[in-house]
């Protein structure tokens, strides 16, 4: 074995140790809430539906949390091992983000967000629509995280110099510059807290920035403290 697979092993390994240590950390809270209100509501059959309909949707609240946490554990898994399946099409990239514009714009309403798109028109490029859809719903999912209720999120596409661009815009709070460059890295976490307690596993951007790669594309960020933040995917065009 060589040294730089042996580099990669050790690597992997403590990519391993985080996920692990991870999964037991951050699943055993909501765990423990969907068994304790599934043990209340078996204990009182006679339970008033007013309050089992809330347990209900407590439980379902957790579980879907605990499921994108399980989703992005097993994508940086599968990044990390070259086990990243794409299956990618030229096509209008717009579509895909008036789509997920428009279902992510239901989520923003309980926090009285507005998602808006403004698109030129742009050639088509070559994607996967299944993983450009989950990067795109991923940099939305945070700009709702991150913004302030009342405030717009907008949807940016273009083109320039060769490439077709995504950018998603918010008027949040902005990122701290010295917290930037370590925004893409897998478990990290900047000092800005959502505005609605929503947690975040810390393996998004990290998601999202393999998945940009694997299209041959980038992703830049710039960020206003007080004024809000800017993701830019770039896809090449006739990729």
């Amino acid at each position: 074995m060589s040294d730089l697979q042996q580099l990669q092993l050790v690597e992997l390994n403590e990519l391993k140790n985080k996920f692990v240590g991870m999964a037991a950390h951050d699943l055993r809270s909501p765990c423990s809430l969907i068994n304790g209100f599934s043990n209340l509501m078996v204990e009182d059959p006679d339970m008033d539906l007013a309050d089992r309909v809330e347990f209900t949707g407590i439980i379902n609240q957790v579980s879907a949390s605990m499921l994108r946490l399980l989703g992005d554990l097993l994508d940086v898994s599968a990044i990390e091992s070259g086990k990243l399946t794409m299956t990618p099409v030229m096509d209008d990239v717009r579509k895909l983000v008036e789509e997920r514009s428009q279902l992510m714009a239901v989520a923003a309403e309980y926090k009285n967000i507005g998602v808006k798109t403004e698109m030129d028109n742009v050639p088509d490029v070559e994607f996967d629509g299944d993983r450009l859809g989950q990067v795109i719903d991923n940099l939305i999912s945070n700009a709702i995280k991150f913004s302030e209720k009342g405030t717009i999120i907008t949807v940016f596409v273009n083109t320039d110099n060769g490439w077709v661009k995504i950018a998603v815009t918010d008027q949040g709070p902005g990122i701290p510059p010295d917290e930037i460059n370590s925004l893409f890295g897998a478990f990290q976490k900047t000092s800005v807290r959502p505005t609605g307690d929503e947690k975040s596993t810390g393996l998004g951007l990290a998601i999202v920035k393999k998945i940009v790669a694997a299209h041959k594309g980038k992703i830049d960020v710039e960020s206003k403290i007080g004024e809000g933040t800017t993701f830019t995917v770039s896809l090449p065009c006739g990729a």
